[in-house]
């Protein structure tokens, strides 16, 4: 028999399709509070065993809970397998538990959500969602003219699962699409793809431009002073990638300055971003606290990724979003 810990929130979801692997599978569940239990039997109290399968999900990960989580798993003599509900790997903590496991696999099924968040920081842009919402609470009825989705021209940075669905989604409205990736070359869902080293000239020629890449070494801090001078007035500057590929004192320079014309971020350098922080009150930022992918739909998918791979793991098949151990530093 294998355990599997997971957050009570997530068990709750798929306790009725984990019911089929009952005869080789036990959840073992922590809620907010961190406490453990047992709901199928196999344990007494805090008492956890040994850690065979652990389904990571965003239950778990915004938590109070979280870090005596993840000090369960550092603590355990070994993981068989750890299922994330994330894509990105390059949090310490993920870091530490790739290292740990047998097997890590990751998830892109929140990409269809992110994309759906950043058509939506695209349409209040451009059609002057803050001048509405300020019109409305002044209770002046002014009519303004907006600009058509269709009329506008995006350069996606970063065009793995998020990049295209974002693409997708734009190019359906009849936006035109520039994807930037290392390999330039082409791809169906952009207008036309190049490399980096061909990015800050391609920054004057759009509207919008959209970070949706992982954080590495090498992408740390690329929105900086000179990318965003090198942006066209009153552009559109979205961020569903991480905090900290974006210098926030360029960015709040770049606002004042008119490149770009608006940011709408979902993420930050620092989460929860302090209280008096700037960005809270610029008037030229739209903040969103992390939470492009939290939707039901997003976690339905997620946890039928899980039980799919369940399924492989159980039986020796190969698992979907298999990450491999070297890129766990």
């Amino acid at each position: 028999m294998k355990s599997i810990l997971c957050h009570t929130q997530t068990f709750a979801r798929i306790e009725d399709r984990l019911k089929p692997f009952a005869a080789e599978v036990y959840p073992v569940t922590m809620d907010d509070d961190s406490q453990i239990a047992h709901p199928w039997g196999g344990g007494d109290g805090a008492d956890v065993g040994d850690l065979s399968i652990v389904y990571g999900t965003q239950d778990i990960y915004f938590s109070k809970a979280a870090p005596t989580f993840f000090k369960l798993l550092m603590e355990a003599p070994s993981i068989d397998w750890f299922q994330s509900s994330a894509a990105g790997i390059e949090h310490p903590l993920l870091q530490a538990v790739g290292l740990k496991a047998g097997v890590y696999t990751a998830s892109h099924e929140q990409s269809p959500a992110i994309a759906e968040w950043v058509i939506w920081a695209g349409l209040d842009h451009f059609q002057g969602g803050p001048e509405r919402r300020a019109a409305q609470a002044d209770e002046t009825w002014q009519r303004m003219e907006f600009r058509e989705l269709s009329d506008t021209h995006w350069l996606i940075v970063g065009f793995g699962h998020i990049g295209r669905a974002s693409a997708q989604r734009l190019r359906a409205l009849g936006a035109k699409v520039t994807g930037v990736r290392r390999t330039g070359g082409s791809d169906p869902d952009a207008d036309r793809m190049i490399q980096p080293a061909d990015m800050a000239s391609a920054l004057g020629e759009v509207d919008a431009v959209l970070l949706s890449l992982p954080l590495s070494p090498d992408t740390e801090g690329i929105a900086d002073a000179a990318f965003f001078a090198a942006m066209r007035p009153g552009a559109l500057f979205a961020n569903v990638g991480r905090g900290k590929l974006v210098d926030e004192a360029a960015l709040i320079a770049g606002l004042d300055a008119g490149r770009p014309g608006h940011a709408a971020l979902d993420v930050t350098a620092t989460e929860p971003l302090p209280k008096g922080h700037p960005i809270w009150s610029h008037p030229k930022i739209t903040l969103t606290p992390h939470i492009s992918a939290l939707t039901e739909a997003a976690k339905h998918r997620t946890d039928a990724l899980f039980l799919t791979n369940l399924e492989a793991f159980l039986s020796g098949g190969p698992l979907t979003n298999l990450i491999d151990k070297s890129a766990f530093a």
